[in-house]
């Protein structure tokens, strides 16, 4: 077996970034803002204000975790650092923000996408549906969801713009309040809207896949969003407040108490009914009342639907990220081994279906609650953020200077507070973060205390790759050619061409198995675990057999190549340029046009970045 840590190419450019970033800083915009006015009406927009300032101090904060990490700066990696417990703990409340932000997404999504006239119910059921799907569709581990979000990214911003440019002339109207209430009501109105924060931890966890210099795309890309977020968000939380009537809903005198519950305790059942779903529509979908007041009701409806495409996928986005994370901890054994477990397309199947189901589960026992989904939401990013600045801020071995270290633990103090005064305020929360923590940690300890710590078989893992990786380059004379086969589906035809061919040129043949793992993103370490071995994979042990006796039935040179990663064509590429060969021999897909849009096709990504010394030879 071969098995090697290599470090992968970095091709992420800052662009990708900030398109991940955006789907969830861009998207929070199409219900934060509607939540802050339904709860504070005319005072909101120093809310809104303020919490853009919170988003870029934790921004530019994460732009010094991402240059001192570059090969992974997410709270597991950042947190290891320091205490192997407090990453578990960031792991597990980033996985309790993810279930929160499928569920909250996928939800809105749908307020957007669904007419305003159609009850909230139904796109509670629709949202579960949604996740299911995307559920299923995360079996085939899809691997080009990232472009097609960046696509979605980028036609959502420009509809952005239009909208906020059309508010522009309407912000000499608004009629924006001073905040008259105590310090304490202040400080937990300003919590409430905190819920544009998650993206950047997913930013931090993809520098071991940023194009170089790390640091400086990591900085472009959460400066331009940043920008966009923050202009937008200010424009439209302004335009807001010069708002007059929706659906019968005096918005110019507006006043919070309309909503409380005193209020509609008063109210014969109709009325009540009706305020409450005037409520829902201002609160759920704020953005489309803006496009609707201010560019009609057809460029509103378009819009929408972008939003809520772009809503579904960053519950998609949240999905493969809870999906890898779990992975990563089962890895280094911090959760049960079952949860690397690979169907046949290399997706962690036990991982995908917890990750589908949790959200799923928040739905049907929060309902059509947008606040309460908030509440949820919040606990867990404002807690993995502030461990993984305060690990970062702390840690000395790193060499930071005196302003980054000030600048981390300053902010991670700040959205210390905001976790503590989340966790005193919102019991639901707290206690949904405590069920998240409590059987991760359950689940750790059994872990542990069936097997020993995790540092040893990492350290034998790689002493043995060394080994193999070793004995394969020396096992065949540099003296004769030699050929590069990818096996990975078994093709006979393709293997008896490649014996035929090899035999002809006199050529030792390599055939290289690469189970895949679809993950969204990783550490600086290797994706396998001990467990993920020639041995363990009886499918790959078949065709690698079958490989193996053909060769030897025509006297050709052979050795069988098993790696454990997360993308073939960048392992066909390292084994080419490793084992020094003279051609890689492919076979064309027999998958449809759907399926590469999907997974994307490893001939084209090998074509493109094989050196030109080396045969790229395709067998149809």
């Amino acid at each position: 077996m071969l098995q090697r840590l290599t470090e992968r190419p970095r091709e992420l450019r800052w662009y990708h970034a900030a398109g991940l970033l955006f789907g969830d800083w861009g998207t929070s915009r199409l219900y934060v803002l509607g939540i802050a006015f339904a709860l504070s009406g005319h005072v909101s927009f120093w809310y809104v204000a303020a919490m853009c300032v919170l988003v870029a101090m934790v921004g530019f904060s994460y732009t010094i975790v991402c240059a001192h990490f570059p090969g992974g700066g997410g709270v597991y990696s950042v947190a290891g650092k320091r205490s192997r417990n407090l990453a578990v703990i960031g792991a597990l409340l980033l996985i309790a923000d993810y279930v929160i932000t499928a569920a909250l997404s996928a939800y809105a999504g749908f307020r957007y996408i669904l007419p305003d006239h159609v009850d909230s119910r139904y796109a509670m059921y629709a949202a579960v549906v949604a996740i299911v799907g995307i559920g299923l569709l995360n079996c085939y581990g899809p691997r080009r969801a990232g472009f097609l979000a960046l696509v979605i990214g980028l036609i959502c911003m420009v509809l952005y713009a239009v909208i906020g440019a059309a508010c522009l002339p309407t912000l000499e109207q608004a009629s924006i309040q001073a905040p008259r209430e105590e310090t304490k009501v202040l400080w937990s109105q300003f919590v409430n809207v905190i819920l544009a924060l998650s993206g950047v931890e997913a930013i931090a966890n993809m520098t071991g896949l940023m194009a170089e210099p790390v640091a400086k795309n990591a900085r472009r890309a959460i400066f331009v969003v940043l920008a966009e977020v923050i202009v937008l968000n200010l424009v439209m939380a302004w335009s807001i407040n010069a708002l007059t009537q929706h659906k019968g809903l005096d918005l110019q005198n507006f006043n919070p108490s309309y909503w409380s519950k005193s209020t509609l305790s008063e109210l014969p059942e109709e009325v009540r009914d009706l305020r409450l779903k005037q409520k829902e529509d201002v609160q759920d979908h704020m953005v489309k009342i803006l496009a609707h007041q201010h560019l009609g009701e057809g460029f509103a409806w378009v819009a929408s639907i972008f939003f809520g495409i772009l809503l579904l996928s960053a519950a998609n986005t949240a999905i493969g990220d809870m999906v890898s994370t779990q992975y990563l901890m089962a890895r280094d054994r911090e959760i049960p081994s079952a949860f690397t477990k690979l169907n046949r397309f290399g997706m962690p199947w036990l991982g995908l279906v917890t990750a589908t189901l949790a959200p799923v589960i928040v739905l049907f026992v929060v309902g059509n609650n947008m606040e309460l989904l908030a509440d949820l939401y919040a606990i867990g990013v404002v807690g993995a953020i502030t461990i993984n600045l305060l690990a970062c801020g702390t840690n000395r071995a790193l060499g930071l200077k005196r302003w980054e270290h000030v600048t981390l633990v300053t902010v991670g103090v700040v959205v210390a507070a905001i976790w503590v005064t989340i966790a005193l305020n919102k019991p639901s929360a707290l206690l949904f973060a405590a069920i998240v923590i409590g059987l991760g940690l359950l689940a750790r300890h059994a872990v542990k205390s069936a097997k020993g710590r995790i540092g040893a078989v990492t350290m034998a893992i790689s002493e043995r790759m060394e080994a193999t990786a070793s004995a394969l380059r020396a096992s065949i004379p540099m003296n004769i050619p030699r050929l590069l086969v990818p096996v990975r589906g078994g093709n006979p035809r393709l293997m008896k061409f490649a014996v035929a061919y090899a035999k002809d040129r006199g050529a030792a043949m390599y055939a290289l198995y690469v189970r895949e793992v679809s993950l969204s993103f990783r550490d600086g370490r290797g994706v396998g675990s001990e467990d993920m071995t020639l041995e363990n994979d009886a499918e790959a042990r078949k065709i690698l057999e079958d490989a193996r006796a053909t060769a030897e039935e025509q006297g050709v040179p052979f050795v069988p190549i098993y790696i454990v990663h997360d993308s073939p064509a960048e392992m066909i590429l390292d084994q080419a340029a490793t084992l020094g060969v003279d051609a890689v021999l492919m076979g064309v897909s027999q998958r449809g046009a759907l399926w590469k849009t999907l997974r994307g096709d490893i001939i084209d990504e090998v074509m493109r970045h094989m050196p030109q010394h080396i045969a790229m030879l395709i067998h149809a």
